[in-house]
């Protein structure tokens, strides 16, 4: 049974957590919605932080549902790093292998939630402990979200652009 969580940062770096389960399969159901609720959710928190809002990018989205797919069955960020981005992306956080029951309660949007809010909870900073963070405030101006779903193990990656 997986009790712990691991969140990842590509471009300031580290892991932490537990690495749980890996797997393939079709992206997550309902997966458009948790999507949306991605970016949303992302833009939430960087109004309150007095940000502006970046715009949802389907070119990034179709990234990043790759990069989930991928990182799901690999190594955190593996996609992000072995494209560089894809000429796209210039930053990315990263839930891989989150426990959709335990972290979201069987709810996409819950999980994807939870996820935002883990790389939110690091606060401003330096160093790898305030990555996820940094990120999701950065002078980015699109987002694209991806998703990948294999049993009840789900990957959720965010894709910053300018």
């Amino acid at each position: 049974m997986r009790t712990g969580w691991l969140v990842c940062l590509l471009v300031v770096g580290g892991c932490s957590g537990d690495d749980g389960e890996g797997g393939s399969g079709p992206d997550a159901p309902g997966a458009t919605t948790a999507h949306r609720f991605c970016v949303d959710e992302t833009n939430r928190y960087r109004a309150m932080n007095g940000k502006p809002a970046v715009a949802h990018s389907a070119q990034l989205e179709a990234y990043a549902n790759t990069g989930a797919m991928i990182d799901h069955n690999g190594s955190p960020h593996q996609h992000f790093s072995s494209t560089s981005g894809g000429g796209i992306a210039f930053a990315e956080n990263e839930c891989p292998r989150w426990s959709l029951p335990q972290q979201g309660g069987g709810d996409m949007t819950e999980l994807v939630r939870a996820c935002i809010a883990a790389f939110y909870s690091e606060g401003p900073g330096t160093g790898t402990a305030h990555g996820h963070y940094n990120n999701m405030m950065g002078a980015y101006g699109t987002l694209g979200c991806g998703i990948f779903q294999a049993g009840t193990s789900v990957t959720i990656v965010q894709d910053f652009g300018r």
